[in-house]
């Protein structure tokens, strides 16, 4: 680690719990951006703001921060090297846009980048413009299972995907998203979605690319029962599934049945517990990267547009509530 005074100086906008609530200065397990910042290589956590001042006192006090500005533009003319935005998803976009017209070296911004889907497409074009590296808060990203998988699917051993069922509560801009930025990372760009009917709130999609074409069903359950995020993806020759509280990330391949030897069945492969690495410390180490080199941040920020163009496409296709039309 280097000198303190060496650091990227960390400004952190919202003060709920994805900011630093759900966990402790002391937590054996990083849950929250603050505690991130505090772990990862160069960086130095600096303050926050928050709607509510009395919160973003009491954030700075708990994670030994310097006191910072209360007024919110008085706390972006900070000479911030990097912004965190965690504030709630109606706020992501004028957040983003204000962040971006000081120009810090990096900005990482919650999910998802702003309600409207091409607003923050162009908020990610912008930052391209401006050469200001933005990473959207996809902590999945950073696993080592998610990276197995991919390399799987790279060595053609799963083959292309055929059919997936995404359920989850909190709403598609919300929880969603996740699952299709994870689509995005294994698959790559180029799906263009389809709304093929709905039903209350369940949607069938089709993903087409060329020859290849996945039919995925969306199940958004109220948020008010109970938290669940559950991706299955079947594909030629395995399946892929997330699920379980906590996650886990389970990988299938083909075997012969035990019993009926002609049948091929799906056979677990590869388990991976989702909760137990420092996804978002990996996360922050990305960023300093991309700060440090422009060819890493041309990289990324051209991933984080081509992941946004596709999300943005499927959410317009969810949020559609014109019930189509079946042939006779």
């Amino acid at each position: 680690m280097g000198a303190l005074s060496d650091r990227l100086v960390v400004g952190i906008l919202g003060a709920g719990r994805m900011a630093q609530g759900f966990d402790d200065p002391g937590s054996p397990h990083v849950l929250s951006l603050a505690h991130a910042v505090q772990a990862s290589r160069g960086f130095s956590l600096g303050g926050f703001f928050d709607q509510r001042p009395e919160r973003a006192e009491a954030a700075e006090r708990r994670w030994s921060c310097p006191p910072s500005p209360r007024a919110r533009a008085a706390w972006l003319s900070q000479p911030w090297d990097v912004v965190l935005i965690a504030t709630p998803d109606t706020e992501h976009g004028a957040d983003l846009r204000d962040v971006l017209a000081r120009k810090p070296k990096g900005i990482v911004v919650e999910k998802p980048v702003a309600t409207d889907g091409a607003e923050g497409l162009r908020l990610l074009e912008e930052a391209e413009r401006l050469g200001v590296p933005v990473l959207v808060d996809f902590p999945r990203r950073w696993h080592s299972g998610v990276a197995a998988v991919t390399r799987h699917i790279a060595a053609g051993r799963l083959g292309e995907p055929v059919a997936a069922t995404l359920t989850y509560s909190g709403g598609g801009a919300h929880s969603a998203i996740h699952m299709l930025d994870l689509f995005h990372t294994w698959w790559g760009p180029g799906w263009t979605p389809t709304l093929v009917s709905r039903t209350g709130d369940v949607a069938l999609v089709t993903l087409g690319r060329g020859r290849d074409a996945v039919t995925a069903s969306f199940v958004n359950l109220a948020a008010d029962r109970y938290y669940v995020w559950e991706m299955h993806v079947w594909c030629e020759r395995g399946k892929i599934e997330l699920s379980r509280s906590p996650e886990v990330l389970e990988l299938s391949g083909l075997d012969g049945h035990p019993l009926y030897s002609s049948f091929q069945v799906l056979t677990p492969r590869q388990r991976f517990q989702m909760e137990r690495e420092p996804v978002l410390v990996r996360l922050l180490e990305t960023l300093a990267d991309a700060i440090a080199d422009p060819d890493a941040a041309r990289t990324l920020l051209r991933r984080e547009i081509d992941s946004q163009a596709f999300s943005a496409a499927v959410l317009r296709c969810l949020e559609t509530r014109q019930t189509i039309a079946r042939s006779a």
